[in-house]
């Protein structure tokens, strides 16, 4: 069966920094482009090279920006891009680097990857609640979330 994954992937630093690295990342239209990351000789190599589904082609950016903070989110199929989070980390060691992700199952496959600034490293790191953090990363409330899994579970 096939699930979404929402990234949330967020960058820290000074404010010109920010605004240098989001005209980088920046292909044309597209907020964050993949294939500048990891160009790709065509779409058969997305899982080889990506981490994510071949088949799946449409990624919908949504980028939050402050002065410090760029955060970009969107939803992969199944996996997570980790080869595009590990490059990410390796070419901008500059920047803080955090990923959180959580599937639309609320509580499965969450979890955050996170490169300190002056590091290209990018390590694991487990939540604490899978739950409650699935549905920070979905922008859900958890109280409303468990009152509808209790419902559900009650009519089956």
């Amino acid at each position: 069966m096939n699930s979404y994954i929402r990234n949330k992937l967020i960058f820290t630093g000074e404010e010109a920094e920010m605004k240098a690295l989001e005209a980088e990342l920046k292909d044309g239209d597209e907020q964050l482009s993949f294939n500048k990351i990891i160009p790709l000789s065509d779409g058969s190599e997305k899982e080889a090279k990506w981490g994510i589904a071949e088949d799946y082609e449409e990624l919908d950016w949504v980028l939050w920006r402050n002065s410090t903070i760029l955060e970009y989110t969107f939803d992969t199929l199944n996996a997570i891009p980790l080869p595009i989070y590990r490059k990410l980390a390796e070419l901008y060691p500059q920047y803080e680097m955090t990923v959180k992700y959580a599937d639309e199952d609320l509580g499965e496959n969450c979890g955050i990857y996170e490169s300190a600034k002056g590091s290209s490293e990018l390590t694991d790191k487990e939540v604490d609640e899978p739950f409650e953090f699935a549905c920070e990363v979905w922008d859900k409330d958890p109280e409303e979330e468990a009152q509808e899994r209790m419902i559900n579970m009650y009519e089956e």
